[in-house]
């Protein structure tokens, strides 16, 4: 896989002309890019001097929640921002979103954050419901800190909730905001394993947003076979100038 990379099969996300978008006062340019199955990229920007950090913004963009101030995001050969909110939800149910460590409710336990998506989209019995966010907390270790919330426990433990969250319901493209516990263990632990196992399924594309450059991160990615791509910060004089008729 290459950025803006032609195959036979539809992808799963595409940024046809590349998107531009906002991170507090600094706007951010990405590449064309085009997923399918099976495919992984980093995003990282260019530089490490960012007075704001971009992973979030883009996460955001990509995930759904925030329209680019320039460009088309299609999911599914779908235009996100340009489809009726019925079925924007529709499609949401095919997304799956790790928003770093602070993504869980804070009134729920981990449990009930996990069985979330199931509840909002999955159309499953009661049995099904129950067995499926079972195989999620055994898969991610959680079994013995399900009944705890957030708060509870430590940030490793609830990013790998974040991630068994974002993966309940087998969505085609995963949007992660950072790398969560990568550096305690270099992608040897249970959370990277099971996204490993994940992508080895060849159903689901994933990007990584990072907050700034990582070297040992980006190497390790591209020897598990991913794409690193940067993208640009732009002046507000590059911005207007592009946005201008």
């Amino acid at each position: 896989m290459i950025p803006d990379a032609k195959t036979a099969a539809e992808p799963i996300l595409r940024l046809t002309d590349g998107i531009w978008f906002t991170g507090g006062p600094q706007a951010w340019a990405l590449p064309p890019l085009r997923l399918g199955a099976g495919d992984w990229a980093t995003l990282a920007p260019a530089g490490s001097d960012a007075v704001v950090d971009p992973s979030g913004p883009l996460a955001h963009t990509l995930a759904t929640l925030a329209p680019p101030s320039r460009g088309t995001v299609e999911l599914l050969g779908r235009d996100v921002y340009k489809i009726p909110y019925p079925d924007l939800q529709r499609l949401r149910a095919r997304l799956g979103y790790v928003q770093g460590y602070g993504g869980l409710l804070s009134n729920r336990t981990l449990r009930e954050n996990i069985a979330l998506p199931v509840s909002v989209h999955g159309k499953r019995s009661f049995a099904e419901e129950e067995a499926c966010i079972d195989r999620m907390i055994d898969s991610y270790a959680l079994a013995s800190v399900v009944h705890l919330r957030p708060s509870d426990v430590d940030g490793a433990t609830r990013w790998r909730a974040c991630v068994a969250r974002a993966l309940v319901l087998e969505p085609a493209l995963v949007v992660l905001e950072g790398i969560g516990d990568w550096e305690m263990d270099r992608g040897r632990g249970t959370t990277w394993s099971r996204l490993r196992e994940y992508r080895e399924k060849r159903t689901s594309a994933a990007v990584i947003c990072l907050a700034r450059q990582n070297p040992a991160f980006e190497a390790w990615f591209r020897g598990e076979g991913g794409t690193v791509v940067s993208f640009q910060p732009r002046t507000d004089d590059d911005h207007s100038r592009r946005l201008s008729p």
